[in-house]
């Protein structure tokens, strides 16, 4: 019997099973659950604080490696919100910020170590535990845990993620399209074979011709000079970066001028950042990074490093792409030419990438809520424009896809969180009642936070400084939040929601 089949066993199992009760006791003893395939701890009893209610937290392994936690509140509403990881995961992600409003909460490793660098990418099975089968096993197991404790099955289960979290989050709903229920996946990495030839044309280029931290001062001032008041908003906020240019030649140093200008080089490196990476015959490969922000930590993080991607994002996808290609003696990673050569690398990418197959999901009633920050420099808004239209080409329409599919623009918003938009948004009770209750969310509430807040993925030109706090709508896409010409900007409701 496979795994998947053992698991689902079991479950039916302990739910055949006199009810667990939620005390110290039955938590303790979840290590019973233990078998050929799982190891589970013994569960301990956490007493509430102020910032946590009550709980019990287990944590264990799936088949040797594959790390999991759950954290199990006494006041359980019958749901499962799951955190999947990004980066190279390697860590266990959030498993408590849900457990106030009553969801019993899962995050896995996906099967290695963080502090082994990317040596897992030469394993086959470390490196398919984390392309999916790791958070899938984690799944079933949590769920398992979850139903012995309580007694009883799930009612509802979620997964959300950011970066490679959201493309975790995609790939669940497209190959185990039982998993979930509804799904929140943000700035996903759906596309290696687009994302790694891309980074590696812009580390080229920069290795080349440095930008600095004061030339992204340069740029983000430019932008904002250009395109910020285009939205009929001076406010600091890039709201469609897409209906502006950044002129990069005015601003190459003239004779004598050393301060607030690129140089030539510098300015070759910029060019490229924001146009698109074409092919030998003109076809668009990969979008550029939109205007907007460039001083804010995202250019700085993935470009110069920081505390997350120390030496920048560069130099990590090239190693990456030498484990994935570990298996062709003929291929060179320093001789790989993103532009020419990005098809190759297709099919030893293939277990992590997205076709964008969505079928089973939705003929299951799943939803899907992506969002995505309009200044992300590694994940750029046009790849997920490109996702969008896949979705819908296989849905039949923009109609039918958006009865389980939307996307959220937020502007102004860099990497998953952080930048001068309004990055902070609760994304969880609009995939709930859009799930349980068919109530489609047509726009959310976002806010940015005023106070300076240090983000440890991000590498700021300048020292964070407090901002004002303000509100602005997310709309379903192709909407955005419009202006209406009246009323306080920094107030979400002067805002419609409107195709520009």
């Amino acid at each position: 019997m496979g795994t998947h089949a053992r698991c689902v066993a079991l479950i039916a199992l302990v739910s055949a099973l006199p009810g667990a009760a939620a005390d110290q006791e039955s938590c303790h003893k979840l290590y019973r659950l233990t078998d050929i395939s799982h190891a589970i701890e013994p569960g301990i009893s956490v007493a509430a604080t102020d910032a946590l209610p009550a709980h019990c937290r287990v944590r264990g392994v799936v088949n040797r490696a594959i790390r999991f936690e759950v954290t199990l509140p006494d006041d359980w509403n019958g749901r499962l919100m799951f955190t999947a990881v990004g980066g190279n995961a390697g860590y266990i992600g959030d498993t408590t910020s849900l457990l106030a409003r009553g969801f019993a909460m899962a995050s896995t490793d996906t099967g290695h170590e963080i502090e082994d660098g990317n040596d897992f990418l030469g394993q086959p099975e470390a490196r398919l535990d984390h392309a999916y089968r790791g958070v899938h096993l984690a799944t079933l197991a949590s769920k398992r845990v979850i139903a012995h404790y309580y007694g009883r099955n799930l009612d509802r289960s979620y997964l959300k993620g950011c970066s490679n979290g959201g493309r975790a989050a995609l790939i669940a709903a497209e190959r185990f399209p039982e998993d979930y229920d509804g799904v929140i996946a943000g700035a996903p990495v759906f596309r290696l074979q687009e994302f790694q030839p891309w980074i590696l044309a812009v580390h080229e280029l920069h290795e080349a011709h440095p930008l600095t931290k004061e030339a992204f001062i340069v740029l983000d001032e430019a932008s904002r000079t250009a395109c910020d008041a285009m939205d009929g908003v001076e406010d600091g906020v890039i709201n469609d970066p897409r209906i502006c240019d950044v002129d990069v030649d005015a601003l190459v140093c003239q004779e004598g001028q050393t301060r607030g200008c690129l140089t030539a080089g510098q300015a070759e490196t910029a060019r490229f950042i924001y146009g698109d990476m074409v092919d030998a015959d003109g076809n668009v490969l990969s979008p550029g990074v939109p205007p907007g922000a460039e001083s804010q930590g995202d250019w700085g993080s993935w470009l110069l490093g920081g505390e997350v991607v120390p030496g920048g994002l560069g130099k990590m996808i090239r190693g990456n792409l030498a484990k994935h290609m570990r298996h062709d003696p003929t291929f060179d990673a320093a001789q790989f030419d993103p532009a020419r050569d990005h098809a190759r690398i297709g099919d030893a990418l293939a277990a992590y990438d997205s076709t964008a197959d969505l079928k089973e999901f939705r003929a299951r009633g799943g939803k899907i809520l992506m969002y995505q920050g309009w200044n992300d420099f590694p994940l750029r808004a046009g790849r997920a424009f490109d996702y969008l239209a896949a979705v819908e080409a296989g849905a039949g329409g923009p109609e039918q896809a958006a009865e389980f599919f939307r996307l959220f623009m937020v502007p102004g918003m860099l990497h998953c969180s952080g930048g001068p938009g309004p990055w902070q948004a609760d994304y969880v009770d609009p995939i709930v009642q859009w799930t349980e209750q068919g109530v489609a969310p047509e726009r959310i509430v976002a806010s940015h936070p005023g106070e300076a807040i240090a983000l440890p993925h991000l590498n700021p030109s300048r020292p964070p400084e407090p901002s004002r706090a303000f509100t602005r709508p997310l709309c379903v896409y192709p909407k955005l939040g419009l202006y209406r010409g009246e009323g306080d900007p920094d107030d979400e409701s002067s805002f419609r929601c409107a195709v520009p």
